[in-house]
């Protein structure tokens, strides 16, 4: 009898032992910290701002946030080498979009590799023949690129993708074609899995490219984070250009999410030295919760 008691009370002591591993896993495992940064392409006439006198501030702007990804727009290939060195924790998907290999700007996703394993990944093009590299679509005075990146979180085995995108900053039919194209892939690259979407979009929460994305009608919209979250940080606009207080601000930049349990934090990060900003948008970063 005394060891039926003492069998019991080991059995419950494991038991709970076992139920507090798991519990501790699972709430790691489902908060992922996502970032958004339009961190300007390397151009010598931006000076003052030239990429070598802000690359410090662009990093430190984003390790003080540590994401677990973070996609970035406008990035030339010696910028995603540079952002290479300076997060060796992290694993890099993306091409150029001009050939895609190394020329023109990437539209690149960061991971962290301790963090995730690498499933698949890809790049299409913004165009009437996506798979061509280096297409350009309609209207856009540019190349346009989505990246995008299936992921297996090592602790929990939950899988989901993330894309990054830039949308063209002058076509408007060619923004419009580009929101239906991306809802697409998102439906036929992630299906029911959950999705993130991050970037530049060149699009205000009233136009006609961010109305298609949000469509309620659609079964398959996407929800845009910072709506669907109630702990939010930082001004509603994210494009300022460099000099603080030197344009009139817009909200263009991003984080769409889709069969997502919860969106926790949004913030817009506006930290800058009292003149410039890193960059001239502002990055974006939100923590999600995916089960």
């Amino acid at each position: 009898m005394a060891y039926s008691f003492f069998r019991k009370i080991e059995t419950l002591f494991f038991t709970l032992i076992g139920l507090f591993y798991c519990t501790s896993a699972i709430c790691q495992s489902q908060s992922i910290d996502v970032l958004t940064y339009n961190i300007r392409f390397a151009n010598p006439d931006d000076a003052p701002n030239t990429w070598a006198n802000r690359k410090d501030d662009v990093f430190n702007l984003i390790r003080e946030v540590k994401p677990d990804i973070f996609g970035l727009q406008e990035a030339l290939y010696e910028q995603v080498i540079d952002f290479e060195v300076a997060f060796i924790g992290f694993n890099r998907v993306g091409v150029g979009r001009d050939d895609g290999n190394q020329l023109g700007e990437y539209s690149p996703i960061f991971y962290n590799h301790s963090k995730f394993v690498l499933i698949n990944s890809g790049t299409f093009w913004l165009s009437q023949t996506p798979k061509v590299a280096g297409s350009r679509g309609w209207d856009a005075a540019c190349n346009r690129v989505v990246t995008w990146i299936n992921l297996t979180e090592k602790v929990s085995g939950y899988t989901f993708t993330v894309f990054c995108t830039h949308f063209d900053h002058i076509g408007e039919i060619a923004r419009r074609n580009s929101a239906k194209l991306l809802l697409h892939a998102v439906d036929s690259i992630a299906g029911i899995k959950p999705a993130i979407i991050l970037g530049d979009f060149n699009a205000s929460p009233t136009s006609e490219p961010y109305l298609i994305l949000t469509n309620i009608a659609n079964p398959g919209k996407l929800i845009d984070a910072r709506t669907t979250c109630e702990n939010i940080k930082g001004p509603f606009y994210t494009y300022t250009g460099f000099k603080v207080g030197g344009l009139e601000p817009e909200r263009i930049d991003y984080i769409f999410v889709k069969n997502t349990d919860k969106v926790v934090l949004y913030n817009v990060n506006q930290t800058n030295n009292g003149a410039f900003y890193p960059s001239d948008h502002l990055p974006v970063n939100a923590r999600l919760i995916i089960k």
